[in-house]
């Protein structure tokens, strides 16, 4: 009879350790119902205030870990009688905290390379003020930070701060020396930058 009660005590902790957690989850396990998104597209609002229209493509082999891809063009107008036009590529890597997906903390190092052209029209009345095309490929790197979302299945919404440190071959003939605010936007050297996207995640 006691060991009949032995074996018995025995099997129901067999059970019982069968049916406790391992404490390790795999990703699998986490949530059934969350499906991974390797592929995000999303525009940039903010850019086009000044004449920058760029896009976002990530592509997430695993979690985690973003190639991150922005194609660039210029459309700009710097000055009264200035433009700025061209394109180019920034390319690089971000790291998401999220796990099913481009969401989440993020930081991201990218490569920065513009080919751009930037036209200065004479002004009437400006003593030794010339015309000037001057063509020149703009170099450079950048560091941000911020977070993303997503929501309602496929939106992705991300905002976050940055630098950029870009220096230019040819240095362009502006319009005004004194202008602040387009050596901000336009210029090179080192200069913040803020980032708002908008798209899709799936």
């Amino acid at each position: 009879m006691v060991s009949r009660l032995a074996r018995i005590r025995f099997a129901l902790a067999a059970l019982a350790l069968s049916q406790a957690p391992t404490g390790t989850a795999r990703a699998e396990d986490l949530d059934e119902g969350v499906r991974f998104k390797s592929i995000a597209l999303q525009g940039n609002p903010l850019d086009l205030a000044i004449g920058r229209y760029s896009a976002d493509v990530e592509y997430l082999p695993a979690p985690h870990h973003a190639l991150h891809f922005s194609p660039v063009g210029y459309f700009a107008l710097p000055g009264v009688a200035d433009e700025l036009t061209g394109g180019g590529l920034e390319m690089g890597y971000r790291w998401y905290s999220g796990l099913y997906g481009p969401h989440g903390f993020f930081l991201g190092a990218s490569f920065i390379a513009l080919s751009l052209t930037y036209i200065h029209s004479a002004l009437a009345g400006v003593p030794l003020d010339a015309s000037e095309d001057t063509s020149f490929v703009q170099l450079g790197g950048a560091l941000d930070a911020g977070f993303q979302v997503i929501m309602l299945g496929n939106f992705a919404a991300g905002v976050g701060l940055g630098a950029e440190v870009t220096s230019d071959t040819i240095q362009p003939h502006f319009e005004s020396p004194n202008r602040p605010w387009r050596d901000l936007f336009y210029g090179s050297g080192l200069r913040p930058r803020v980032l708002l996207s908008l798209g899709t995640a799936f």
